[in-house]
């Protein structure tokens, strides 16, 4: 039995080699493109990426040595194209569609996290889901989800003054703990009609106990076997990643633990909602009254089984309550780091909200939101400044050739504006380089300056990318954020609670920072393996 294991092992490791090599002669050369030197041929530049001492230090130290659009290797001394040319990012996300589906190993990790549902769908099958979805997404839908947020908001705001600020005077409170409780009660009701009662602690949610501090438990300081081994396992067929994704060690029990749980919570509510709408519950158009139906057409094109409903409620757990929570905590961070601008959108907020009550609103609209300039200036530069994601992998299905914006040296001297790559070529896109190019934001790109989106910093960019703002944080094009309109007026109904009741400052002698954990997560110097906010919380 063992020596046919061994045997079985050393086929399948026969043709996966064999295979990559004649992947390798087959495809054009991007050689000529300047680059920094492989350190490594088992995981090649991940370990920069990966192991930075602070999130995005990689990206920006290649792009200012070598230029936008460079060669860097990954796993197995697999060439690259590294860019975060504006142009070459808008012809891959926007132009290109779907001729740019992820790299295997990023999928292998999208299924790890939430299951094969629409972050981790491709074409024809991605584009089914997007079209079930969309009607959650939409400006009615979310009109209606405003109040559920303010009053989840309003609920935490409650909370924290009865237990930790009931003195009235301030106290240290690490945000990000209860920005996720705040968000993940906000993304049950809004999306999903169920309370999981985590800022009230009336019940125990296995969901928050398993996904807090998961994504440093996950992906901290991962060893160069890790990284190579989830590439190698996106180059098996199907049956075989199924078996390597089982593995009990490591960041794949992490991992797996995870999802059986996120899971179970999942079909927990798929039965609770599929016994109302028997009952006659028509249902909204929240995400789960959407997800139902589809359960339950008998149309191919609006089916969605409950195997694949499951893995839309998991991305929709974890993209609606931790990148929220954690975009939101960064917001506060810079607003207690510049208080000019916290006392500006605090004057903001007083002023419309009594704009709205004089013409008899009790609540504020979609277009009192929009009309708040300084505090959405404040949100669009923290997600220009902190992006949850650092970069995205996409994978060339045809021979293509890629134009450039911003002109690239090659190791010759030549310049070059256009960029030809194989079928197959791996191409690693830099948001974070995107989102701190002196060309698009200016020679302050490295600063947390809102006004830039007052002035109208990239009037002159003729390239337009990204969802809002000129950002790529929401990434672009048909795979952009479907939920992101959803994440902005779920961080503005949060934020306006919280300034208008809170004042927030810095921990004197504490240091945040930006650490890689999957996301951009803050946590203070020298304790990466804990996600925190700690910040000093005023009582108004």
């Amino acid at each position: 039995m063992r020596h046919t294991l061994v045997l079985v092992g050393s086929l399948i490791l026969s043709v996966w080699f064999i295979r990559w090599i004649v992947q390798r002669i087959r495809r054009r050369s991007i050689n000529y493109l300047p680059g920094p030197p492989s350190p490594s041929w088992l995981v090649g530049h991940l370990g920069s990426f990966f192991r930075p001492k602070q999130f995005g230090d990689a990206d920006l130290a290649f792009i200012r040595e070598y230029g936008t659009t460079i060669h860097i290797n990954t796993t197995f001394g697999r060439d690259v194209l590294f860019t975060c040319d504006p142009k070459a990012l808008q012809y891959v996300f926007n132009t290109s569609g779907y001729n740019f589906p992820k790299t295997p190993d990023k999928r292998i990790l999208l299924e790890i996290l939430t299951g094969r549902g629409i972050a981790w769908a491709e074409g024809t099958q991605h584009a089914r889901h997007r079209k079930i979805m969309n009607p959650a997404f939409s400006f009615s839908a979310l009109r209606e989800f405003i109040p559920s947020f303010t009053t989840t908001a309003r609920k935490a705001v409650n909370k924290m003054k009865i237990d930790v600020l009931s003195d009235g005077k301030p106290q240290v409170i690490n945000i990000l703990s209860w920005l996720h409780r705040t968000t993940l009660d906000a993304i049950g009701e809004t999306a999903f009609g169920h309370k999981f009662d985590v800022i009230d602690k009336t019940q125990e949610s296995k969901l928050a106990k398993v996904y807090d501090n998961l994504m440093p438990k996950a992906s901290i300081e991962r060893p160069d076997f890790s990284i190579a081994f989830e590439a190698f396992l996106g180059t098996l067929p199907g049956w075989l990643i199924t078996l390597g994704l089982k593995v009990p060690v490591g960041r794949f029990k992490v991992m797996r633990d995870y999802i059986k749980i996120a899971q179970g919570v999942a079909r927990e509510i798929i039965d609770k909602q599929t016994e109302l709408y028997l009952g006659g519950k028509e249902g909204g158009k929240d995400v789960m009254s959407l997800l139902i139906r589809a359960n339950f057409s008998e149309d191919p094109k609006t089916k969605l089984t409950t195997e694949e409903i499951i893995p839309q409620m998991t991305t929709v757990f974890l993209a609606g309550h931790d990148s929220t929570a954690t975009t939101t905590s960064w917001v506060l961070y810079q607003l207690s780091n510049n208080p000019e601008w916290q006392t500006r959108i605090r004057e903001e907020i007083k002023a419309v909200k009594a704009a709205a009550a004089e013409r008899g609103d009790a609540e504020l609209s979609i277009a009192d939101m929009d009309s708040m300039e300084y505090l959405l200036a404040a949100m669009k530069e923290t997600l220009r400044y902190h992006p949850i994601v650092g970069s995205l992998a996409r994978q060339a299905r045809n021979d293509t050739v890629i134009p450039l914006d911003i002109p690239q040296k090659t190791k010759t001297g030549e310049i070059v504006t256009s960029i030809p790559i194989s079928k197959g070529q791996h191409v690693m896109l830099s948001i974070f380089a995107y989102n701190r190019l002196e060309e698009v934001w200016g020679a302050d790109a490295d600063l947390w300056r809102p006004e830039r989106f007052l002035e109208g910093v990239n009037k002159s960019q003729k390239t337009s990318i990204g969802v809002i703002g000129n950002l790529m944080t929401f990434s672009s094009g048909v795979r952009g954020c479907i939920g992101w309109r959803f994440a902005v007026l779920e961080m503005q109904s949060i934020l306006i609670e919280l300034l208008e009741n809170f004042e927030f400052s810095l921990l004197p002698n504490t240091e945040i920072v930006p650490v890689f954990a999957t996301i951009m997560t803050p946590t203070v110097r020298g304790e990466a393996r804990r996600t925190q906010m700690p910040l000093v919380v005023k009582p108004l």
